[in-house]
């Protein structure tokens, strides 16, 4: 008898000396994929990339939400998702909103460290979307900063930027014009940076003034004019927020007759998937471009480098490019350090150079 009771606790006490196997480290891309597909969401609309920041590394997943995603539903979802897994993850701000930024998580799960993106935009093409120009034009990128009319410091802090960053200017915020005007008389491209009705639940709104789906023809004409004598020295226009303003054919038919009237050219900023500003410019005779990278959709060092170099890649691939960043010191102070070192791999330009075809 007892030699069997010894043996049991040399047994028990050698199951409980013995390594345990590890947990199962959550995968990031199928846990995302599999909340997202709960909302009709398919799984090729949700990448995964090891990514990095000042914190460390981290998984960043980035998910192209469909038309009608849930975001709010999604976001709930996926807290729980990470809770019921022992990590945690949380809501965090976004830059660029207004249907585009639709939300952003942070944390950690398993271990490893997770950013969840979601955006209201159809993923990346797997290659060129546009064919390349000729090799003496390719590789032109042009940069615009979004959101100037705040403060007059915004003013020195681009003139440490070459002169073809372009800037954009709202027209209804507290200095508006003086900052277009000094702008202006750097020799900067200057655009209005024009407030146009987002989607639903989806922040504060663009401010006054903005063009609205469903006003008179007169009254988004006479809107524009009066942003257009607020920001005068304006080249070209782009829309700030506008996911569902862009996406409805009469009320941009009414924008581009302005545009038109005025020589002025139409930059789509592309905050939804479903514009048609660009169409809608060149059935009217208006020149236009579109966004093909935001650079600071986060605002992290490593995360404003890394959309860079995106846009860089697609300046190479397609021939041309835009990337659309905000007038904040962080993005300013990396495209003071950047632009010089990218010199060699594309040529910088005015966005109105892209359409003229100038070298």
């Amino acid at each position: 008898m007892l030699a069997v009771v010894a043996g049991a606790v040399l047994y028990l006490a050698w199951r409980a000396a013995r390594p345990r196997p590890a947990p199962a480290v959550p995968d990031a891309g199928e846990t995302v994929r599999d909340v997202a597909g709960r909302y009709a969401c398919p799984p090729g609309r949700v990448s995964v990339e090891p990514s990095r920041d000042r914190q460390g590394d981290l998984f960043l997943v980035t998910v192209h939400a469909p038309r009608g995603f849930p975001a709010e539903r999604f976001t709930l979802d996926l807290e729980a998702t990470a809770h019921n897994l022992g990590g945690r993850l949380e809501p965090q701000p976004l830059t660029e909103k207004g249907g585009y930024g639709l939300a952003r998580l942070e944390g950690s799960v398993g271990g490893t460290r997770w950013r969840v993106l979601v955006l209201g935009e159809e993923p990346p093409p797997r290659g060129p979307t546009r064919a390349p120009r000729a090799a003496a034009q390719a590789g032109r990128l042009a940069i615009v900063l979004d959101d100037a009319g705040a403060s007059m410091e915004v003013v020195r802090e681009v003139e440490r930027l070459p002169l073809a960053v372009a800037v954009a200017v709202l027209p209804n915020a507290a200095h508006s014009a003086e900052v277009a005007r000094a702008l202006g008389a750097q020799g900067r491209e200057v655009l209005l940076h024009m407030p146009m009705e987002a989607l639903a639940n989806h922040g504060p709104g663009p401010g006054d003034g903005a063009v609205e789906v469903g006003l008179p023809a007169a009254e988004v004409r006479a809107r524009l004019e009066r942003a257009l004598q607020v920001v005068a020295p304006a080249r070209g226009v782009n829309n700030h927020m506008g996911s569902r303003a862009t996406a409805d054919v009469a009320t941009m038919r009414d924008v581009m007759v302005v545009l038109a009237g005025h020589g002025l050219y139409f930059l789509d900023s592309r905050t939804t998937s479903e514009t048609v500003a660009e169409r809608v410019a060149h059935e009217s005779g208006v020149p236009a471009l579109r966004r093909d990278v935001f650079l600071d959709v986060v605002s992290d060092p490593d995360a404003v480098h890394r959309a860079l170099e995106q846009a860089v890649a697609r300046a190479r691939a397609q021939g041309s490019a835009v990337a659309i960043g905000h007038v904040h010191p962080l993005t300013i102070e990396l495209l003071a350090v950047e632009l010089p070192r990218i010199a060699g791999e594309v040529k910088l330009v005015r966005p109105s150079q892209l359409l003229r075809g100038d070298p």
